[in-house]
């Protein structure tokens, strides 16, 4: 399991974890002092690789090492492979599952899939992208660091400092990276590289001078948190000195490392096809769709899983503008909510404090009657924020943030509202709902204050668990009769609409050879997305291959796991006890979650 990118919640919590999902007749059978034996294992194992990264280790609120950064290079990922290898040979040699409890087993089952995906994911190591414009790390390190690094003490100030200075290393070993896959013939579109460039260079500039570095979001945040700490006068002024020090010192000589490698290879990229024109698309491409849907289908039978999903969706809509009493065709009504200003954010200051607004009473309002449909409700508190100015040209949409271990620091769901152009008032409940409450915080915060789980499974997961339970929260919203008005539910019937169209249109560029354009057209045909936001969307795609199937894909698995509790269970089913199963266990896969409600199938229909 690798631990660059843990889940990053965590708040300390009773007891919730669902032992109702877990049939009693097990218990009798295993062996407690051996399952006990088995956690201190798995606790073992997780300090072992978390120690081996220091984000991780700050992303789960510690100190240690907190003046490092992780080792980006090849050799590491090798290196990591060969841990998780000998981790799965440590499990398999050491313990017997039959003689664990079955919540153990549960917890052996996850350990040993995620293990595995990394040894697995070896054989495709050079085949991704390097780095995208999306998610890169000259502007996710700014996140970490703003979001996760402390600073209470003098030792802590010098640690972010060194942190600073250490991102020199981290940016060449990753234009390293850029130039070995170029020379294997992984080159990103044509587009990606100029919005790179854009992207670090205007952080590159904060660097160029004393007076410039004071407007690079490290100077501020640095500030910040020396003051939070009653770190002042001369001390404060030396320590602030240096961090601007490592500004304009390693920090811009990493910056200018990135954008010349951008520079050398931006000319390479001359074309706007899929993955499978590279030297392994078509074995890469089966293997991410493998990976990010968690079935065994084909990227072919997923493109026709999409198809039909698409025309399903579109029937809803079809009756639900009916009911609203729309005169005209469901595309005339696309046309309707795309082109009306009613539908519409002004692009102004009063647009985005709208905006805001509107998601903090959406938030509220579910808040207010969730307990009648989720046993466990987290106590860390959310908050609803823009995105900053500093990363804004680099991060789309929205997306949650859960706090960093030990901390008392909210949940926070950002949107980003530069452009408010590209957001459309009919899906702003669908959005709130996915990425706040009942979807992204629930399940985040949940899975870290969970007690009688391993460290490791509080941290764990896979994105079609975590994406499709943000897509299954928009439809249990509407279940809880959350949608304020019958516009906001043709907005969640247009946002499952929108990741049902992802099934067709990411496959279609990366195993039916379609272009950027061919891709667009559809998309523009069957939603109702605005133009721009289906230029955003479809360069994604072709950036981030597979990874939008986990959305539809991981809401199709949940919805089938709870339908077969519901036709097996009948008036035993109660929909707050399989939120339990899904939400108690820590983060989790689908195939672990399908092995927990059939648990809880068993047990229920046991009583």
């Amino acid at each position: 399991m690798s631990l660059q990118n843990p889940i990053r919640n965590s708040i300390a919590a009773a007891g919730l974890v669902a032992t109702l999902a877990l049939p009693n007749a097990v218990f009798a059978q295993a062996d407690e002092a051996y399952t006990e034996g088995f956690y201190a294992f798995l606790d073992e194992e997780f300090e072992t690789e978390l120690a081996r990264s220091p984000i991780g280790l700050t992303l789960q609120g510690r100190r240690d090492r907190n003046g490092e950064w992780d080792d980006f290079s090849d050799e590491a990922f090798f290196d990591q492979v060969e841990f998780d290898r000998a981790q799965l040979e440590r499990l398999h040699a050491g313990w017997d599952y039959d003689r664990l409890t079955r919540p153990a087993q549960v917890s052996y089952l996850l350990f040993e899939e995620l293990n595995q995906q990394t040894v697995d994911s070896a054989e495709f190591y050079r085949d991704g992208y390097a780095i995208i414009s999306l998610f890169n790390f000259a502007t996710s390190s700014i996140a970490i660091m703003v979001n996760a690094q402390q600073v209470t003490n003098v030792e802590d100030a010098e640690a972010y400092i060194s942190r600073v200075a250490g991102l020199e290393r981290v940016f060449g070993q990753m234009a390293d990276t850029i130039r070995d896959r170029t020379e294997y013939g992984v080159i990103p579109p044509d587009w990606v590289y100029p919005q790179l460039i854009q992207g670090v260079g205007g952080l590159a500039a904060l660097t160029a001078s004393d007076e410039a570095a004071q407007q690079h979001p490290f100077y501020g945040d640095f500030a910040g948190k020396l003051e939070a700490a009653g770190i002042g006068g001369a001390e404060a002024d030396r320590l602030q000195g240096d961090v601007a020090a490592a500004i304009t010192g390693p920090l811009a000589r990493g910056y200018a490392t990135l954008l010349d490698v951008f520079d050398q290879v931006a000319p390479l990229s001359t074309t706007e096809d899929g993955v499978w024109r590279h030297p392994n698309g078509e074995a890469y491409y089966t293997y991410l769709v493998r990976q990010f849907s968690e079935t065994d289908m084909t990227p072919a039978e997923v493109h026709d899983f999409g198809l039909a999903e698409v025309a399903r969706i579109q029937g809803e809509m079809r009756a639900l503008i009916a009911e609203m009493e729309f005169e005209g065709s469901l595309q005339d009504f696309f046309d309707y909510i795309t082109t009306s200003d009613d539908f519409r954010f002004p692009d102004t200051d009063e647009g985005r404090e709208e905006f805001l607004t509107l998601s903090r009473d959406a938030v509220a309002r579910i808040s207010a009657i969730a307990p009648n449909y989720f046993n466990l409700v987290p106590e860390a508190q959310l908050e609803v924020r823009p995105v900053e100015e500093w990363r804004a040209s680099t991060n789309q949409g929205a997306f949650y943030t859960a706090p960093p271990r030990g901390s008392d620091q909210p949940g926070i769901f950002y949107a980003n509202l530069a452009n408010m152009d590209s957001w459309q008032r009919h899906t702003l409940e669908a959005l709130v709902f996915h990425e706040a409450v009942p979807g992204h915080h629930f399940q985040q915060a949940l899975a870290t204050e969970v007690e009688d789980v391993p460290e490791f499974q509080k941290n764990a997961g896979s994105t079609a668990f975590a994406e499709g339970w943000g897509l299954y929260a928009e439809r249990v919203a509407h279940e809880m009769g959350a949608y304020s008005s019958p516009t906001q539910e043709f907005g969640r019937l247009a946002s499952e609409l929108w990741r049902a169209v992802r099934l067709v249109v990411d496959t279609g560029m990366h195993y039916h050879q379609w272009d950027l354009e061919e891709a667009q057209a559809y998309m523009r045909e069957n939603t109702p997305l605005f133009d721009n936001a289906i230029d955003e969307e479809t360069r994604r795609y072709m950036t981030w291959p597979g990874q939008a199937l986990a959305y539809k894909m991981g809401m199709t698995g949940i919805l089938n796991l709870r339908a077969r509790a519901q036709t097996e269970l009948g008036d035993r089913f109660d929909i707050a006890d399989f939120h339990d199963v899904a939400l108690g266990n820590g983060n989790l896969t689908m195939g672990v979650l399908e092995t927990l409600v059939d648990d809880y199938i068993e047990n229920t229909g046991a009583q």
